[in-house]
């Protein structure tokens, strides 16, 4: 069995044409948005982050959402492999006793963020030899600043309406904030037309950046006033950038490695609603997408990707989940090797496809 798709740009394409693919070719490394989803890729990034780039040893810039901000900051730990599989575990042993409110996820979520930033981690990652992390949040404006269930749920709606008109409807109600590694530059400008702040993270801003990342509006509690970034209401960056697209943001021309539990990517996290919403093959040209096979998710006893939906569905039958979802984390190991197959095999174009048009 095949465990992965590959999927290229067009410009990815002719790179792997011409020269094949070596960790050094990496400029850059995206996380999309996805909380439980992206327990079906661990053992992708396990393979890509604790193996095949540090063969490289060269500077890797990061930029991820959410779960994506998660893992690469977990990447960035002395040990790659244990800070990986440490957010893996917190995320699998989620459990809502007293039910699903703010309250409860905040607790939850402390847990996983914990599982990241203990231990002198939080220098590790910004002192890492090679690997630079940013991660992305908004700062809300109009209703969806506004805390509360039913405000948020009544903003949230709004704002999807306008988004339904095009990405740019939204303008007024966002701004995406960058919190990136000073070490390096970061070419971050903005080329989706949304106000775009980039912020240099410090000890003092990381932890309320990091939370920022993937504070999901509606269902968690909102981070205020970031040192740096200025005084604001900042909410999960997957609302504007749900599966981030290097074409939105970012001027390196350089190769990018998307591993993703997706083929495609949805720009906003209003987008997801909208089945015919895709990022276009001409937004991800110099991107090369590592995503899992249907027939690894066959091969699965939950036959598809792990979904935050499946605390209801199992609600009270917390260890059939947590069984479920460990047997895909396992299986994602399997995504590893065959990475690893690939980038060595003498025809490495047989198994790479193109991004639809």
């Amino acid at each position: 069995m095949n465990s992965i798709n590959i999927f290229a740009g067009k410009s990815a394409l002719r790179h792997l044409q011409n020269n094949g693919l070596q960790p050094q070719d990496i400029s850059t490394v995206f996380g999309a948005s996805g909380a439980a989803k992206w327990l079906a890729i661990y053992g992708l990034d396990k393979t890509i982050f604790a193996d095949w780039l540090p063969r490289g040893n060269h500077p890797v810039k990061m930029f991820g959402t959410s779960v994506g901000a998660f893992k690469l900051a977990a990447a960035c730990h002395n040990d790659a492999a244990a800070g990986l599989t440490g957010l893996a575990q917190a995320y699998i042993h989620q459990q809502y006793d007293k039910g699903i409110d703010a309250d409860e996820i905040d607790r939850e979520f402390k847990r996983i963020v914990d599982s990241v930033v203990t231990d002198g981690h939080v220098e590790q990652i910004l002192n890492h030899p090679n690997y630079h992390f940013s991660c992305g949040a908004v700062r809300c404006h109009g209703g969806l600043r506004n805390d509360g269930e039913t405000a948020q749920k009544i903003a949230c709606g709004i704002a999807a309406l306008k988004n339904i008109s095009g990405r740019s409807g939204l303008k007024k109600s966002l701004d995406r904030v960058v919190f990136h590694d000073s070490r390096v530059d970061f070419p971050i400008v903005g080329r989706d037309g949304y106000n775009t702040q980039a912020v240099e993270l410090t000890p003092e801003n990381f932890l309320p950046a990091l939370k920022a990342s993937g504070s999901i509006p509606v269902y968690m509690h909102s981070v205020k006033d970031i040192a740096g970034a200025g005084v604001g209401v900042y909410r999960d960056g997957g609302m504007l950038d749900y599966h981030p697209l290097p074409s939105n943001l970012w001027s390196d021309d350089g190769l990018v490695l998307y591993p993703h539990f997706y083929s495609y990517c949805k720009e906003g996290w209003f987008d997801k609603f909208m089945s015919w919403r895709h990022a276009s093959a001409e937004q991800l040209d110099n991107v090369i997408m590592i995503s899992p096979s249907p027939e690894f998710l066959a091969s699965t006893e939950l036959g598809r990707i792990p979904d935050r939906a499946d605390f209801i569905t199992y609600a009270g039958k917390d260890a059939e989940r947590i069984r479920l979802w460990q047997e895909v984390t396992d299986k994602s190991l399997q995504m590893g090797e065959d990475f690893l197959a690939w980038v060595e095999s003498d025809d490495l174009m047989a198994k790479v496809k193109p991004f639809p048009v």
